[in-house]
């Protein structure tokens, strides 16, 4: 069975807010398997991440076990840049060289907002291009798919565009650049994939412009649970991915399954490059 994709799922943090998901996760969502990638940027909550997906059992490692099998769940760790401290660099670099993770990030610069870390300065871009580096690095070195979360910061990934191209994969999570932008991604030979959450369905205009315009090969789906909830919700939960790729499918003009399809095909197309 077509998995759904949650390209960007945060579980240690959504357990806080949802303490029966773990269980709802395992059986999937209607009886489809889900396929998605558990972030971490502490420690403790890799721990956890950990711990929960060993407790899905070892089909998840095979692929899924389609839909009476457990969902097949990726993890990732990174220093984020809204907190891009390195006191955690030895520890992911630790993870990549054991391949206890199968993604590198969320990696990226952050200029959005008045706090005092994201307030674009020369200091603050000096920092957030430390830990960006360092995790571009790993991801070369261990041929690992990159999850790159940006915002206010475009031109500065462009300047990595030579080296973003030695990857097996850049994961843009949550895009909300321009068409444009991505399209000269592309063009430079970035092997980008472009996911799309909650924001398409809150009406985030430039997001849905870049769906509808960018090729299906590039698609992937979020959730950013809990962060990022629809409209009327108090937080994302697992489910909300089947309204994220139905609102994908409305926006492209094509049937449901067949954009779940695509972004399966994507997904699976990533981690064959990288493995």
């Amino acid at each position: 069975m077509v998995p759904y994709v949650d390209a960007h799922i945060h579980l240690a943090n959504l357990s806080e807010r949802d303490r029966g998901f773990p269980a709802r996760f395992a059986a999937g969502l209607g009886g489809i398997p889900v396929a998605a990638c558990g972030a971490s940027h502490h420690p403790g909550e890799f721990a956890w991440s950990e711990a929960f997906r060993e407790g899905l059992g070892p089909a998840r490692a095979a692929g899924g076990g389609g839909a009476a099998g457990p969902p097949l769940l990726r993890l990732s760790y990174g220093l984020h840049p809204q907190s891009p401290s390195m006191d955690h660099a030895d520890f992911l670099a630790s993870l990549a060289a054991a391949g206890r993770i199968e993604v590198v990030g969320e990696a990226g610069f952050d200029f959005f907002g008045d706090a005092p870390g994201l307030v674009r300065s020369s200091e603050n871009e000096a920092i957030q291009t430390r830990a960006f580096e360092f995790q571009l690095g790993l991801a070369i070195e261990h041929r690992l798919p990159l999850l790159l979360h940006v915002r206010k910061g475009m031109d500065l990934v462009f300047g990595y565009a030579r080296e973003l191209a030695r990857l097996p994969a850049a994961i843009f999570h949550s895009w909300s650049g321009t068409p444009g932008e991505g399209e000269a991604l592309l063009r430079k030979g970035v092997p980008a994939f472009f996911s799309f959450g909650a924001p398409i369905l809150n009406g985030h205009k430039r997001a849905a412009e870049s769906l509808r315009l960018f090729p299906a090969s590039t698609l992937l789906s979020e959730t950013d649970a809990p962060w990022q909830p629809p409209k009327g919700f108090p937080f994302c939960a697992f489910e909300h991915v089947g309204r994220v790729v139905a609102g994908m499918a409305a926006l492209r003009g094509m049937p449901e399954e067949e954009l779940r399809e695509i972004v399966a095909r994507n997904w699976d197309g990533i981690f064959g490059a990288a493995e």
